[in-house]
């Protein structure tokens, strides 16, 4: 959820980030046309504004703004002078490869890994899976496992 400010002067659609103006107070710019408008916001709710303030420099850019009314026309982040970057994108590991495991918690064989090609249509087993025939070192590793008493049911 975020809140906007709709510019009066240009049809406008400004979007503001409701992390940085939570509780915030101060001026932000229309994308489009430059005017400025005051704004004072606690816990997420508008509790002043926006108005008008020609004039003054503002304080902060919108996240992104759009014109409803002129079909496709926006400004996404980060674009030059109309609107700031965005800097919230995901964290490092969620960027990154899946993990791909072979065993789960409990120390059984899983799925989760590259299956060999002769895996049928599409490399899909369907409900059948051979673990033995398709996948021998996984076989062998499992039976360890089992040796060694840390395959678990529960």
């Amino acid at each position: 959820m975020c809140d906007i400010i709709w510019c009066k002067k240009c049809d406008t659609v400004n979007y503001l980030d409701p992390y940085c103006f939570w509780n915030w107070e101060g001026k932000i710019k229309c994308a489009e046309c430059g005017e400025v408008y005051y704004i004072h916001m606690i816990m997420g709710h508008m509790y002043k504004g926006p108005e008008p303030r020609p004039g003054e420099q503002p304080d902060i850019l919108p996240l992104y703004a759009d014109k409803p009314y002129d079909g496709y026309t926006n400004f996404p982040p980060g674009t030059e002078g109309k609107t700031r970057p965005y800097n919230c994108t995901p964290r490092h590991i969620y960027l990154g490869r899946a993990d791909q495991r072979k065993f789960s918690i409990r120390n059984r064989p899983m799925r989760a890994w590259p299956q060999p090609p002769s895996a049928g249509i599409a490399g899909s087993q369907g409900f059948y899976w051979d673990i033995k025939k398709l996948s021998p070192e996984v076989w062998e590793e499992y039976q360890e496992k089992i040796k060694r008493g840390e395959v678990r049911d529960w």
